[in-house]
Formats: C-alpha cells, sequence, structure tokens
C-alpha cells in the first residue's frame, strides 16, 4: 500500500481485489453495534473526509463510500484506486519531517511520529480485508491506519525492533499472536496516541487467503480496535474449529507466491505445523519475482539474524522480515527452493538450498511419512 508516500510492501505488486457483496458491507456500516454512530450520520457532520482502503478492496466498496460522502471532500489513500477516482488520490509527504508530531516512545521502542495533516480531516473512514500475518498476528484496519497517519520512521522501527526482539523469542511474532507480540502493540500504542486526532470508522472484512477460490467473508464496522478484533475472532474459531493436522516428517510445498509476502509466510506457518518434530519442509515456489530485487538480495548476503535485522531500514523493512522469516525456518525444518542459476549463489550464503527437481524428489522419497499441497 502506498501510504504516506511510503511502500508498505505487503506485495510488490496489489494482492487480487477481494469481490464482496456489498450488501454485507452496508449492513455493517449502517446497523453496527459497534459504534455509537452510523456512519451516515458521522458523514453528515464532516465536511472533509479520507478514506484509507486496503489494496485488495472492489470497486462496489470505493462507489458506495462515494456515493454517502456525495457534497463533501474526499481524499483516498491506497495503491489499488479504482481509475475513475485516481483524482481524488492523496499521499502525505513524508519526506517533510516538519509534518510529524513526536508523542513519544512506544512500548516497542519505537517513535510515535504522527502526521499533523490528519487534522485536515473531520473523518477518516478505513476499510480493510483482516487476515493471519506473520509479524503482526493479524492485518487489518489497525495496520491500515497506522501506516496512513505515522512516518516510515515510526513503521520501519515497529517491525526492526521486533525483528531484534525475536532473535531470542520468536513465537513473540507468530501468525495470529496479539498478546505480547511487540508489532502489535506498537501499532495499538500508536494508534492510542493517534487517536486524539483522529476521529475514525473503520470497516473490516474477513479475508481467507488459503481458501482464495471461495472466499467466505464476516463484516463488522465501528470502532477501529473492536471491529478488528471481531473479525480476528471468526477467523480464530474457524481455524480451532479445524480438525487437528495429520503430522508429516516431510511436506512438499507447491505455491506461487503471487507475489505477496503475507500470504507465503502464512501458508510457511501453517504447514510448518503440520510438521512432526524434526520433520523437513520444502518449499516449490513457482513464481520467484519477489525473490528478484536488488535490496532484497543484498540483505539475503547477510550471514546472521542479528544482521539482518540491522538492515531494516525506511525503505526495504518488509524485505527484511521477508528474509528473516525464511531464515528462521531453515533453523527448523530443511527449506528447499527452486534451482535458479541467477539466485543460487544468494540463497546458498542465506543459507538455503536450491533443489533441482530430481534432488526434490528424493527427498521426499527418503520421507517415510510425507505430505503434497499444491
Amino acid at each position: 500500500m502506498i501510504l504516506n508516500g511510503q511502500c508498505l510492501r505487503l506485495a510488490d505488486e496489489p494482492v487480487r481485489t477481494i469481490n464482496i457483496d456489498i450488501q454485507s458491507i452496508i449492513d455493517a456500516a449502517e446497523n453496527n453495534p459497534l459504534m455509537s454512530e452510523n456512519i451516515k450520520d458521522l458523514v453528515k457532520k464532516s465536511e472533509n473526509i479520507l478514506f484509507i482502503a486496503s489494496s485488495d478492496i472492489s470497486e462496489e466498496v470505493y462507489d458506495y463510500i462515494f456515493n454517502i460522502c456525495s457534497g463533501k471532500n474526499i481524499a483516498v489513500i491506497s495503491d489499488n484506486i479504482p481509475l475513475k477516482y485516481m483524482q481524488y488520490q492523496t499521499i502525505f509527504n513524508h519526506s517533510n519531517i516538519e509534518d510529524y508530531l513526536f508523542f513519544g516512545a512506544s512500548a516497542g521502542r519505537a517513535p510515535m511520529l504522527v502526521n499533523k495533516n490528519i487534522n485536515d480531516y473531520d473523518l477518516i473512514i478505513v476499510v480493510s480485508t483482516v487476515m493471519i500475518n506473520a509479524y503482526g498476528g493479524f492485518l487489518g484496519s489497525i495496520t491500515t491506519l497506522f501506516n496512513a497517519v505515522t512516518a516510515p520512521k515510526t513503521c520501519a522501527a515497529v517491525i526492526k525492533n521486533a525483528l531484534q526482539d525475536s532473535l531470542y523469542n520468536i513465537q513473540k511474532i507468530s501468525c495470529g499472536l496479539t498478546i505480547r507480540n511487540p508489532v502489535y502493540e506498537s501499532i495499538r500504542e500508536g494508534l492510542i496516541t493517534a487517536g486524539k486526532a483522529v476521529h475514525a470508522f473503520a470497516i473490516n472484512i474477513d479475508a481467507d487467503y488459503i481458501d482464495i477460490k471461495e472466499p467466505k467473508h464476516s463484516v463488522f464496522a465501528g470502532d477501529t480496535f473492536i471491529s478488528q478484533i471481531e473479525v480476528q475472532n471468526i477467523i480464530d474459531n474457524k481455524y480451532k474449529a479445524q480438525t487437528p493436522p495429520a503430522l508429516y516428517d516431510g511436506i512438499l510445498l507447491n505455491t506461487d507466491c503471487y507475489n505477496n509476502v503475507v500470504y507465503l509466510t502464512t501458508l510457511i506457518e501453517i504447514y510448518c505445523k503440520r510438521l512432526q518434530k524434526g520433520g523437513r519442509l520444502l518449499i516449490n515456489i513457482n513464481d520467484m519475482q519477489s525473490f528478484g530485487n536488488n535490496i532484497f538480495q543484498e540483505i539475503f548476503n547477510k550471514n546472521t539474524l542479528a544482521e539482518i535485522a540491522d538492515a531494516v531500514d525506511e525503505t526495504n523493512y518488509m524485505e527484511s522480515f521477508y528474509a528473516f522469516i525464511l531464515k528462521y525456518y531453515t533453523l527448523n525444518y530443511h527449506i528447499a527452493l527452486p534451482y535458479n542459476e541467477k539466485l543460487n549463489p544468494v540463497l546458498r550464503q542465506a543459507g538455503l538450498n536450491p533443489l533441482k527437481e530430481d534432488e526434490m524428489q528424493n527427498f521426499l522419497s527418503n520421507c517415510n511419512n510425507k505430505g503434497i499441497f499444491e
């Protein structure tokens, strides 16, 4: 997402659009029990409105928001704005440090720098899908709004501190974990701080990227935190209701990463849980484009997790985390990537072992209890 003029790097390209019954959005936004005021009442009281959308929100949702905001001054922040609404795009100038107000350091040691330009808006409407995420527990309106109102330095510091903390306890950051998660706690504290200046209405949509061909959605609207937590509970309950996975000593995961870091790391988390202790995981990533940028390769040349964490800065923190996650799993499981002549030296130096097709098959054939997941 382009937020504050920065690239959040959740994906190198916009993720696929989530199409959802617009009536469920309307029902949640106009009849919600999670905020005392109806979205239309809030819009009536406001003249200047900022609409922030995650990149996978469909044009139909934009149509609804712009319809209820008719006659108001409206601006949009997203990296996937429908063409007919591009004229409303706004990007806070993150290079001007004078645009940010310092509110002290958060629990995660990140400097809370909040963009004062949000004071130009009477109301912020955030629409975001919610999904399990490998570093923040969950993504949703909380993360989307946080990145829209804070400085890139703040976002990078949150990730960097989480990486450093997790060198000693990886479980502090994990898919679906928010309690004592340094990323989640820093974001929460930052939003509470910024909330003094932000009147926000959030719409959160449950997006199951694992079952993306037949997505099932739940929508909650209202308070930024409460509405996202309601969706998180839905996702948690779905996972708890699943049959405990069969355990394997070897798994081959065939996947296209869709240039989407969130989706890929979520898959890695899920399938690692299906391995017996000491089991080995082979990841056959058919789409290697996300590995191809110079910054990512440069970070992969770091030899230790501490050096990877130290490499995080305002421009590459998501690539840093991507490298960190993959390197972490190599400490516990055997990860294989497809043979790639261009990337082999970089992958090998990072501790990853690219295997040719026959080598992958030989490895799996030596597993007594193996699974193959497309």
